[in-house]
């Protein structure tokens, strides 16, 4: 794969296979160019048409020869983990004391993200506040990565789950943490508000760690200081409750309610499932601390549920994003992400509607003008052998990455 970093100093001119658009879900040229100026689309053209008044002509014009190649926008991870690598979870925890070492890991993590033509990533979060210093990095120039987008740590109570995550935060102490979030520069703030969801009994979700009254202190503090809310969130109870607190995304939903499904449409929350942590787990043999037999019923149920639940979301209006919780285990950064892709192709999705979700949707939830190629929008694309719309397999064959 070659990633290509535009310079706005250059006008360049692509000459393109067919060009998919997030929007519509639709090819929407045929074989023809895209011409690019000052990082953003001025036109796309048809066949031959290869003149384009640049409005600054005396900048030099680079080519790049697309031609057999479809061009769709970029991928978007809405949710993983930077600070941990997806294959030792102990492992990884004890490199985040090790400056060296969890460069490495995190260098090689953006590599193959880069390289699966994911543009861009939303980290959910960790305490030693990796992703945040990763983000740095890459926003500086002094590491090759994608778009990122960190909370810094999750907000979480006090000796409950997520200890990695983030440090308890007593709610006298909201204001406070909120202030120091924002003056630090996250993009969001992440929140759990549940538990986890057993691997060993069908259906049980750890608690509700909030209060409706705390929840709403919480997510009221972010939008006073102009900042989304992401929130951990399995079991029905849980998600109701992060959907009246108002908000912006329902991480995981394990266990939810079509009820909910129809209060998130109408709310405009969006729903990152990240169906893959739970299938993953059913790739491990139990020789090598895999599941049972019980165990690997119930993860089958699980992840059985989860997809109708993907598919019953999608007729209802509700806007879905495509999460990995890269980082977790059995779940790498890049490769899981073409396995959860496969997993909402499971669900009944067409190609098209994946598409969708993997690029317009998940430009949405981070706050990007991506997904849609058309004049005036930043030039941010990738371009894969064969046809997405046919098999949604062909987005493993990411050939070209274009950023901004």
């Amino acid at each position: 794969m070659m990633l290509i970093k535009l310079d706005i100093n250059k006008n360049y001119i692509l000459k393109t296979g067919p060009v998919l658009d997030g929007s519509q879900g639709c090819i929407i040229n045929g074989a023809g160019n895209i011409f690019i100026e000052a990082g953003r689309i001025a036109a796309v053209t048809p066949g031959g048409d290869t003149g384009f008044p640049f409005t600054d002509p005396r900048r030099e014009i680079v080519h790049l020869d697309l031609e057999g190649l479809t061009v769709l926008p970029p991928l978007v991870d809405c949710h993983v983990h930077l600070a941990l690598d997806g294959k030792d979870f102990a492992a990884a925890r004890k490199r985040w004391e090790q400056p060296e070492p969890i460069a490495r890991q995190v260098q090689s993590e953006l590599a193959d993200t880069l390289e699966r033509g994911i543009l861009a990533v939303r980290d959910g979060g960790d305490r030693a506040g990796i992703g945040f210093a990763t983000r740095e990095q890459v926003t500086t120039g002094n590491l090759a990565g994608p778009v990122i987008r960190s909370p810094g740590f999750a907000l979480r109570q006090p000796g409950t789950y997520g200890a990695f995550l983030g440090r308890g935060v007593e709610m006298d102490k909201l204001p406070e943490t909120l202030d120091q979030l924002a003056q630090s520069g996250v993009n969001l703030v992440k929140v759990i508000v549940s538990g986890v969801v057993s691997f060993k009994e069908y259906g049980r979700v750890g608690p509700l760690l909030y209060t409706a009254a705390e929840l709403n202190a919480i997510v009221q503090g972010a939008r006073a200081r102009r900042l989304p809310v992401m929130a951990h969130a399995s079991s029905d109870a849980a998600v109701r409750l992060a959907l009246e607190a108002g908000v912006d995304t329902v991480e995981h939903g394990y266990f939810l309610s079509r009820e909910a499904l129809q209060q998130m449409a109408a709310k405009g929350s969006a729903w990152i499932p990240t169906v893959i942590p739970v299938a993953a787990r059913l790739n491990c043999r139990s020789e090598n601390g895999g599941p049972d037999r019980q165990e690997r019923l119930v993860l089958e149920r699980t992840v059985a549920r989860q997809l109708a639940m993907i598919s019953e979301a999608i007729s209802l209006g509700v806007t879905l994003g495509v999460g990995t919780d890269a980082g977790a285990t059995g779940v790498e950064h890049g490769s899981g992400y073409l396995e959860e892709l496969a997993l909402y192709r499971r669900a009944g999705l067409a190609p098209a509607e994946i598409i969708r979700c993997a690029t317009l949707n998940g430009a949405h939830i981070l706050g990007l003008d991506w997904g849609v190629i058309k004049p005036g929008r930043p030039a941010a694309l990738i371009a894969v052998t064969g046809n997405p719309l046919a098999d949604i397999a062909a987005l493993e064959t990411v050939k070209y990455a274009i950023l901004p």
